[in-house]
């Protein structure tokens, strides 16, 4: 686990845009799916890590994170004792890996180190299923309270048109 490097940004994007539309959580003519590859400027804006895997006998970039306090601009749901993460995403070729699994955990640890956070949310779509399970194995409980429409945050879209509920995960974090 590591910070990312400009030499990543490539990687990043494809291996990011291949989980999501291959995953069947976006199209490929998706409007979201130029921020997914927009990797330079989330990586300036907010700190993501790459998860490495050996490939080859060669350490392979297999997934990335997004971290984002509570009051950075790359936050979408977090309050504020509470650090969010955001598009997680692994290679389709390196699932069953362990790859997310580490990326969550890094994410946790990142909460744990930060001053003041009392828990870790995120936000997902309905359809990725695997990575519900994988949040609720490690303690995250599904907010249906606070899961929310595009539509309630971006004028002008019609509801029809709404790819939401995103669902709301959080996990508090133990008292030390």
């Amino acid at each position: 686990m590591r910070t990312i490097t400009e030499a990543d940004y490539a990687c990043v994007a494809e291996l990011t845009e291949q989980a999501y539309v291959q995953g069947g959580h976006v199209k490929p003519d998706d409007a979201y799916l130029p921020k997914l590859r927009d990797v330079a400027t989330r990586a300036a804006e907010a700190e993501v890590l790459v998860a490495e895997v050996p490939v080859d006998g060669r350490p392979r970039v297999a997934g990335s994170v997004v971290l984002a306090p509570h009051g950075h601009p790359w936050a979408e749901v977090a309050y504020e004792d509470e650090f969010e993460f955001r598009m997680l995403a692994v290679h389709p070729d390196l699932h069953r890996r362990g790859v997310a699994r580490a990326l969550v955990e890094a994410v946790i640890e990142r909460a744990r180190q930060t001053e003041g956070v009392r828990a870790v949310v995120l936000s997902t779509v309905l359809s990725m299923r695997g990575a519900q399970r994988l949040y609720t194995a490690h303690g995250f409980e599904h907010v249906p309270s606070r899961d929310w429409m595009l539509s309630e945050v971006i004028p002008g879209i019609p509801p029809e048109e709404d790819k939401g509920p995103f669902p709301v995960y959080r996990m508090e974090l133990e008292s030390s």
